[in-house]
C-alpha cells in the first residue's frame, strides 16, 4: 500500500470510527446506560424498556434488505448520509419526547438509521481496503468502545447532577455530535472506485448461492446469537449492577472501563485474525465471552461485575470484527457486500428477539440472573458453531491489483 493509500486508510477508518460512535454506541448501546434514568423520567417498566429495545431492532431488521438495495442504486456514501440523518432525527426526538408511546417512534428511527448506515459503511471500507479488511473493520468498530466510554462517564454524571432532565441532556449531546459526524461524512467520504470484473473470480455470484453457502450460513448463525446476547447485556447490565447494590458512580466507572478496553479490542483482534486465522481467533474470543457472561449469574458482586466487564470488553468488540470479516472470507470480492448484508440479517433477528425475551425473564422469570443465564446458554451454542468455521482462502488478495488499476 503506497503512502496515499495508507493515509486514506487512516482517514476513512477515523470517519468510520466516528460514525460507529453515533450509530452503534449512541443510537443503540447507550440506551442501556440511560435506561435507569429514562425509566424514571418516563415512568416505564422493564418490560416496556425491553419493548423499546425491540422496536429499535425491528426498525433495523425491517429495513436492512431495502438499505442494501438502496446502497446498490445510490452508492454507499449517499445511503450512509441518509442513515446518519435518520439517527440524528431520532436522537433529537428522544431529547424532547413527552411520553412512552411517542418514544417508540424515535427508537424506531434509530434502528432504521443504523440499518442505512452501518452495513453500507463496512461495505465501503472493505471496498477501499479489501486486503486489510480485518484491520480497517476493527479500527472502525473501535468507535463502539469510545462511545461507551463517553456514555459511561457522561450519563451517570448528568443523571445525578440533573435528576429530572439529565437523560434528556445526554440524548441532546449525542444529537449534537451526530450532526458533526454527518457533516464530516458529507465532506470527506467517497465511494470506492468501481472494480472491473476482468477475471471470472471477480464476477458476482447468484444471491441464492450466497444464501446457501455453508460457511456464510454458519457465520450468520453465530452473528445471530451475538445479536441476541449483546443487546441484552448492553441494555440491562447497568440496571443489574444498580439493583445488586453497586453505586451509580461505580457502575458508571465500570461502563467506562468497558468502553476503554473495547477501543482496542476490535483493531487488535482484527489484526490477529488477519495473521493467525479467523477460526482460531473466533474460538478463543467466543470462549472468553461465554465465561464473562456467566460470571454475574453466580457472582452479582463488585468482583463478579468487574471481571465480567474486564473479560467482555476485551473480547466482544473483537468478536464483532471477526464475524464481520469472516462473513466475507468465503465469497468472491464482488460478493462481499451481499454476504455481509446477509449475515447482518441474522444479527438483526437476534437483536429483535433478545431484549423482549430478557425483559420478560427479568419481570416474570427470575430477575436479571435469569436473563444473563439465558444469554450464557445461547453463547455456549455459538461457541460450538465457531468450531465449524473455516479459515479463508485469501480471495481478497486477488482484488488488490484491480483496485490499484482503478485508482490510477
Amino acid at each position: 500500500m503506497d503512502i496515499s493509500e495508507n493515509k486514506r486508510l487512516w482517514v476513512y477508518a477515523f470517519i468510520g470510527m466516528l460514525t460507529t460512535i453515533v450509530v452503534l454506541s449512541f443510537a443503540r448501546l447507550s440506551y442501556g446506560v440511560i435506561l435507569p434514568f429514562m425509566k424514571e423520567g418516563l415512568q416505564i417498566t422493564y418490560k416496556q424498556a425491553g419493548y423499546l429495545g425491540t422496536i429499535t431492532s425491528f426498525g433495523y431488521l425491517s429495513t436492512l434488505i431495502f438499505a442494501g438495495i438502496l446502497a446498490g442504486k445510490w452508492g454507499s456514501r449517499k445511503t450512509i448520509l441518509l442513515g446518519i440523518s435518520l439517527v440524528t432525527a431520532g436522537l433529537i426526538g428522544l431529547t424532547f419526547t413527552p411520553a412512552y408511546w411517542v418514544t417508540i417512534l424515535f427508537m424506531l428511527l434509530l434502528g432504521i438509521g443504523t440499518s442505512f448506515t452501518f452495513t453500507p459503511l463496512i461495505s465501503l471500507l472493505v471496498g477501499w481496503f479489501p486486503v486489510k479488511k480485518g484491520l480497517v473493520i476493527g479500527l472502525a468498530t473501535s468507535g463502539t468502545g469510545i462511545g461507551m466510554l463517553f456514555s459511561g462517564m457522561l450519563v451517570p454524571y448528568l443523571g445525578t447532577a440533573y435528576s429530572e432532565i439529565g437523560w434528556r441532556l445526554a440524548w441532546g449531546i449525542f444529537a449534537a455530535i451526530s450532526i458533526i459526524v454527518l457533516a464530516l461524512t458529507f465532506l470527506i467520504i467517497k465511494n470506492p472506485p468501481a472494480v472491473r470484473p476482468s477475471q471470472t473470480k471477480l464476477e458476482s455470484t447468484s444471491p441464492i448461492e450466497i444464501y446457501k453457502n455453508r460457511n456464510v450460513v454458519i457465520v450468520g448463525l453465530i452473528y445471530g446469537i451475538i445479536g441476541v446476547t449483546y443487546l441484552v447485556q448492553m441494555i440491562f447490565i447497568m440496571s443489574y449492577m444498580l439493583e445488586s447494590g453497586l453505586s451509580t458512580k461505580l457502575a458508571g466507572q465500570l461502563i467506562a472501563l468497558n468502553g476503554i478496553l473495547s477501543i482496542f479490542s476490535g483493531p487488535i483482534w482484527g489484526f490477529i485474525s488477519d495473521k493467525a486465522g479467523r477460526r482460531l481467533s473466533l474460538i478463543f474470543t467466543m470462549s472468553l465471552t461465554v465465561i464473562s457472561m456467566i460470571l454475574p449469574v453466580f457472582s452479582p458482586t463488585v468482583m463478579g461485575f468487574s471481571l465480567h466487564i474486564l473479560l467482555l470488553s476485551s473480547t466482544f468488540t473483537g468478536l464483532f470484527t471477526l464475524i464481520q470479516a469472516a462473513s466475507m472470507d468465503h465469497v468472491k470480492p464482488a460478493d462481499m457486500p451481499l454476504a455481509f448484508s446477509y449475515v447482518t440479517f441474522y444479527f438483526a433477528v437476534g437483536q429483535l428477539i433478545g431484549p423482549t425475551i430478557a425483559g420478560w425473564l427479568i419481570e416474570d422469570g427470575g430477575g436479571f440472573r435469569s436473563a444473563f443465564l439465558f444469554s450464557s446458554i445461547i453463547l455456549g451454542l455459538g461457541l460450538l458453531l465457531t468450531l465449524k468455521v473455516k479459515n479463508p482462502d485469501n480471495q481478497a488478495q486477488s482484488l488488490q491489483p484491480e483496485l490499484k488499476k482503478s485508482l490510477s
